[in-house]
């Protein structure tokens, strides 16, 4: 546990039976596709400090760029439910994942990092475990893929120098890193669970969110999701099929499962016009 234990140190992370699937979602989350380089800004390539640049952070993270829409709200209704459960304690470990590529399991993934840290005493490590296809470092302005878990996996490459710690309080992220030549055998090593493990046991009081690859197409999802307390499904409304759901649900275990993300979700069918009264709600309006 010693030199995960110092690296995290170094980043000063340290502090100064559950829900099945049922009709009801755990949450609802209204959003655009994920566009590869629609940075707010510009396309040029960022430097690669360990600082995440607010003017280079992708529109997409809109619990930064633009913090009192519809969707922030929905990731701030996300996070009262994962740190208030309705009963035992909120779990600190969470992996998400969806069916499917393109579901905005990403998206969801770095929004509600993003939304715990914004919390008053709440710590985040999120981790890009989606080595395939890693993308949380473009959430957070950096368009050129940087070294991160691949790296520590295959090579003896200390954590702490991977580690990026954000200009949002209280938010590391560990990026996914080069993609390999076989991430099938990393995500799955001893050294993948022990860093987990490891993780999870030091780090007690906070918590890890992890973005994984697509559990119906890459089989070392199962294996990533027997590592953490709970999984989040991200669910794309109205085309995710409920088969594919199904099988999601018995791959993981409904003991594990918190609850399901419906993305991309219509607010235009919400009942009672609710969708047009929080449109037309201003923040600081005095009454």
């Amino acid at each position: 546990m010693g030199k995960i234990s110092d690296a995290l140190e170094k980043f000063n992370i340290q502090k100064e039976d559950g829900p099945v699937y049922s009709e009801k979602p755990l949450n609802v989350i209204t959003s655009k596709p994920f566009g590869n380089n629609s940075l707010t800004q510009n396309n040029q390539e960022p430097p690669l400090p360990a600082s995440m640049d607010y003017r280079r952070v992708h529109e997409d993270l809109v619990t930064v760029t633009n913090p009192h829409s519809f969707e922030s709200e929905q990731f701030r209704m996300l996070k009262s439910k994962l740190l208030f459960p309705t009963s035992g304690p909120p779990p600190r470990s969470i992996l998400i994942t969806s069916a499917v590529p393109g579901e905005g399991k990403s998206f969801i993934t770095s929004n509600t990092a993003v939304s715990i840290a914004q919390n008053i005493n709440e710590h985040v490590l999120l981790m890009d475990c989606d080595i395939r296809s890693p993308s949380i470092h473009k959430f957070f302005g950096f368009n050129k893929k940087l070294p991160g878990l691949s790296d520590y996996l295959s090579k003896d490459i200390p954590l702490s120098t991977l580690l990026i710690k954000t200009d949002i309080n209280k938010l590391t992220i560990l990026p996914g890193g080069k993609t390999p030549d076989n991430p099938a055998e990393l995500l799955s090593s001893a050294k993948m669970a022990q860093l987990v493990d490891e993780l999870i046991e030091r780090y007690s009081d906070r918590y890890i969110i992890i973005d994984s690859p697509p559990l119906n197409l890459i089989s070392e999802t199962g294996v990533l999701a027997k590592l953490v307390d709970k999984v989040i499904l991200v669910v794309n409304y109205r085309k995710t099929k409920r088969d594919m759901v199904a099988d999601l649900i018995e791959a993981i275990g409904k003991e594990k499962i918190l609850g399901i993300v419906l993305n991309r979700f219509d607010a235009t069918d919400i009942s009672y016009g609710y969708h047009k009264y929080y449109k037309n709600y201003s923040y600081g309006k005095k009454s």
